[in-house]
């Protein structure tokens, strides 16, 4: 039997915002706490959910693990070596490894430049391709893994519908072949069809590549459908985490049953 590797650790991690300091000493005097005290784990190949309302912190808890926030407390492991306690190379590793698909694949992009533009910039400015001709090339096998034809990297995103450009979103997340991606909000702003197909490429591709998701959504229908641990979250502070099934079928919590009730889970 194989050992279970966790590949994201994250330990009462706490996060809090300066929202007004003195004007000449600079000492804060008010702060909100978006996250007020998180411990979860992320095992390798395996998908965890993070759901909860507008204003939970689920963004910030992945911003955090993914290394765009820093914690104000607390410690964040990828594949148990403390991010903080990390080497300059080690750090560029580890933030090359967590990518992230974020809910507006068209603001994501830069509009100036085409699809395939976008996807390859990750390869150049990290030096992982020898030219731009090899970059190319990946783009195109990568574009047609994620279902799009090569002929879309010529396209700018203004051309593309926003399921297009949401795989393509997903083409240039891979394109460095990390280890873990974040998902924030990835389907929410597309159509309920082109939801369940994004849904069922996130799921071919993490079979194939074996690729650990943190994939948070408000939807905990897409949730369900997609983890395989399950973290509620109300105001900052995590209010139920456990295995997928046991989360849905045996709610603990009555926040956590709201959020089943108000949602079709079958829909996928």
């Amino acid at each position: 039997m194989s050992e279970i590797k966790t590949a994201i650790s994250v330990k009462n991690i706490r996060k809090e915002f300066a929202v007004r300091k003195h004007f000449l000493t600079g000492r804060v005097q008010e702060k909100v706490v978006a996250v007020k005290s998180a411990s979860f784990d992320v095992e390798e190949g395996k998908t965890l959910g993070i759901v909860g309302e507008s204003g939970s912190g689920k963004s910030t808890i992945g911003e955090i693990a993914g290394g765009l926030q820093k914690q104000s407390f607390g410690k964040v492991y990828y594949y148990g070596k403390d991010t903080m306690a990390m080497s300059g190379d080690e750090y560029e590793q580890f933030r090359r490894s967590v990518q992230f698909i974020f809910q507006d694949p068209k603001g994501s992009m830069d509009p100036n430049y085409t699809v395939g533009d976008n996807i390859a910039f990750p390869l150049l400015t990290l030096k992982l391709s020898r030219s731009k001709e090899e970059a190319n090339n990946l783009v195109s096998e990568m574009l047609m893994r994620v279902g799009l034809g090569a002929e879309t990297g010529r396209k700018y995103p203004s051309e593309i519908s926003g399921g297009q450009c949401q795989r393509a979103a997903i083409a240039r997340a891979l394109i460095v072949k990390p280890r873990v991606i974040i998902c924030d909000e990835p389907v929410s702003a597309l159509d309920i069809s082109i939801q369940a197909q994004i849904l069922n490429l996130l799921k071919k591709l993490q079979k194939e590549l074996n690729i650990s998701y943190i994939f948070i959504s408000h939807d905990i229908g897409a949730v369900n459908y997609m983890s395989d641990s399950i973290l509620v979250m109300s105001k900052g502070n995590i209010v139920e985490y456990g295995d997928a099934r046991e989360v849905l079928l045996h709610p603990r919590e009555a926040y956590t049953k709201n959020l089943i009730e108000s949602a079709f889970l079958d829909r996928y």
